[in-house]
C-alpha cells in the first residue's frame, strides 16, 4: 500500500508539473524575497511604534481633559464662594462631568446648585458684589492693583 501510495504522488506532482506553467515563473529570486519579508517586518514594527505613540497620545489627552476639568470645578466654586474648595470638590460627582466643545462643563452647575441647597454651611453668604477673576502678566501689576484698591478704599471710607 505505500508503495501505491508513493507511485500515485509521484505520478500527480509529475503531472501538475507538466500542467502548471514552469517553476521559475512562479518562484522569486531569494534577495527579493528577503526584501520584501524585511520591509514587511519593518512596516509591522513600525506600525507598533505608531500604535503606542497614539496610545500615549490619547492617554495624555484624557489627563489633560481631567485637569482642565477639575480647574473649572475648583474655579466655578471659588466663584459660588465655596469655604473649603476640597470638601466640596468631594461632593461632586466627576464622572456626570462632561467637556463640550464649546469649553463648559455639562452638569456642574446643577451639582453646585444641590450642594449648595443641601449643604449651604460650605459656602460664604453672598454680600452681592459679584467677584471677578481677571488675569495677571506679573506681580508688580498685581501689587500695583492691589494697592489702587486699597487707596479707592480708603478714600471712600474718608
Amino acid at each position: 500500500m505505500d508503495k501505491s501510495e508513493n507511485v500515485r504522488n509521484h505520478e500527480l506532482s509529475t503531472d501538475l508539473e507538466r500542467k502548471s506553467p514552469s517553476a521559475d515563473k512562479l518562484m522569486i529570486p531569494k534577495h527579493r524575497f528577503d526584501c520584501v519579508n524585511l520591509c514587511l517586518k519593518e512596516t509591522k514594527q513600525a506600525l507598533k511604534d505608531k500604535s503606542l505613540a497614539l496610545d500615549n497620545c490619547c492617554s495624555r489627552m484624557r489627563q489633560l481633559e481631567q485637569a482642565l476639568v477639575e480647574s473649572k470645578v475648583e474655579t466655578a466654586l471659588a466663584l459660588e464662594r465655596a469655604k473649603d474648595l476640597t470638601a466640596v470638590k468631594a461632593l461632586i460627582d466627576f464622572s456626570k462631568l462632561e467637556m463640550k466643545d464649546d469649553g463648559t462643563v455639562s452638569g456642574l452647575n446643577e451639582q453646585i446648585r444641590h450642594i449648595k441647597q443641601s449643604r449651604e454651611f460650605l459656602f460664604e453668604e453672598s454680600d452681592g458684589i459679584n467677584y471677578v477673576l481677571v488675569p495677571v502678566k506679573s506681580e508688580d501689576a498685581l501689587n500695583k492693583s492691589i494697592a489702587n484698591y486699597v487707596k479707592k478704599i480708603r478714600r471712600l471710607d474718608k
